[in-house]
């Protein structure tokens, strides 16, 4: 209510400039305006319904929408739960991979030890081999020293008579002396023998041990061949658990995609519907503040029609002449009849784009540092000054004497109120970078009669 009551009071204020601007007009001219602020007034009814019935339509959008919403979060819910099945999968297979690691570990393990064991085992048959090969010398080497000795004894006549040689000594000390060599002889004889014997079974031992040693480490070769085929069965095991744990992994992607798709989707749609409310109530708000200040002009333009008729009466009641008037028409805009509202370098012109999607841009833009002062096109009165989402600060003004409507958005700051007249080259503001803009520039757009959504007019038919 108070800003309605500030819209009115604003508008007075600002159309009193414009009454006093008109005093010299006449009758006929005066008609042409209101006629022509009558269509703007119409057109104005025209488009609010028009708005109305895109506000209807977006209900009815939002309402499906939200239908949609609750198919999509069943859609969600159901995709919530295939994910927590396959990270149960995927861990119960990451378990699994594990385990296999270990059973690798453990297999490598036993076979390095199977090798170490069967390497021991032949260096001990090596060993064992080395000391038969040396025992079968020296028992050689034994029996034929025995041999030798039997040999002579069989040269000198059979068996040497050890007692006959004792006996047979010349004296006491020859007797002992017979005697020690005798035992010496016989010691010798013995130990060569036993020694013999000794080596003999040592060499059996020996064999047996080797023959032993062999068979274990045939056994132990087998074992080892075992358990490298068992390795080599685990390792190829584990390529398929981790070419399942792959195949697992791509469907959780699969998965975590299609919930962020159908996510993405879900919030686009909400932001689709919440940015056209907010387009359809702005465009709202921007209709009521013309056709509010269209109609103070109609009723203004009227009353001055009225006055002239009475002043022309009371002309004619003194003189009894008839002062004709001659007609005109209202000038609805041409070449030079605004001026450039900022300077700087043309970034964009009017028409379809080749990027950003080819859309169709309904203004000019004018690029320049943040700040760069923006003036009026022409005097008027400001049917809008506030923030836009996708103007960002944005100044709308209509003119009346030229039934033009001119949009300066992105600005970094604004100067001036709704309701407030201005005049040509008044500076409104400064060039900025605000709402849905890329870089400092000024987004200039030029309305034939009231602003009407996305059906501006080519500004540089009107720019000098």
């Amino acid at each position: 209510m108070k800003k309605n009551l500030y819209l009115i009071v604003s508008v007075i204020a600002a159309f009193t400039v414009f009454t006093t601007s008109v005093s010299a007009e006449t009758i006929n001219e005066l008609q042409d305006k209101v006629n022509e602020l009558q269509k703007d007034q119409q057109s104005i009814q025209n488009k609010a319904g028009d708005v109305k019935n895109q506000v209807e339509e977006t209900e009815a959008e939002i309402a499906a929408n939200q239908e949609k919403q609750a198919q999509t979060n069943n859609e969600i819910a159901s995709i919530d739960s295939k994910l927590t099945d396959t990270q149960n999968k995927l861990t119960t297979k990451r378990n699994e991979i594990e385990a296999t690691n270990s059973e690798i570990a453990v297999t490598e393990s036993e076979i390095n030890k199977t090798e170490e064991e069967i390497s021991k085992l032949k260096e001990e048959i090596e060993a064992l081999q080395a000391e038969i090969k040396e025992l079968q010398k020296k028992i050689a080497e034994r029996e034929d020293l025995l041999k030798n000795r039997l040999r002579s004894i069989q040269q000198n006549g059979g068996n040497i008579n050890y007692l006959e040689v004792i006996l047979g000594a010349q004296s006491f000390g020859d007797f002992i002396n017979r005697a020690t060599a005798v035992n010496t002889i016989m010691d010798s004889d013995k130990e060569i023998m036993d020694q013999q014997q000794a080596d003999k079974e040592k060499l059996e031992q020996n064999k047996i041990e080797v023959e032993e040693n062999k068979k274990e480490v045939e056994a132990k070769q087998a074992s080892l061949k075992a358990s490298k085929s068992k390795l080599e069965s685990k390792k190829a095991g584990l390529e398929s658990q981790k070419a399942e744990l792959d195949e697992i992994k791509a469907t959780l992607d699969q998965q975590m995609n299609k919930k962020q798709e159908l996510m993405a989707n879900l919030e686009q749609k909400e932001d689709e519907l919440h940015s056209h409310q907010m387009s359809l109530a702005e465009q709202q708000e921007t209709l009521n503040n013309q056709a509010a200040i269209i109609a103070k002009a109609k009723k203004d333009a009227q009353q001055k029609i009225n006055q002239k008729r009475q002043e022309q009466q009371q002309q004619q009641n003194s003189s009894g002449g008839n002062s004709g008037s001659t007609g005109g028409s209202l000038s609805a805009g041409g070449n030079g009849s605004l001026i450039w509202p900022t300077t700087g370098r043309q970034s964009s012109g009017y028409g379809y784009r080749s990027f950003n999607g080819g859309g169709f841009h309904y203004g000019l833009d004018i690029a320049n540092s943040v700040g760069t002062p923006v003036h009026a096109a022409a005097s008027g009165v400001v049917t809008r000054a506030n923030y836009s989402p996708s103007y960002g600060n944005v100044i709308y003004i209509y003119h009346v004497d030229l039934n033009l409507t001119t949009v300066y958005a992105h600005l970094s700051s604004i100067g001036v109120s709704l309701g407030q007249s201005v005049s040509q080259g008044q500076q409104i503001g400064g060039m900025g970078n605000t709402g849905q803009s890329f870089g400092s520039h000024l987004h200039f757009e030029v309305h034939n009669g009231s602003w009407s959504y996305h059906s501006g007019v080519n500004p540089i038919n009107y720019l000098p």
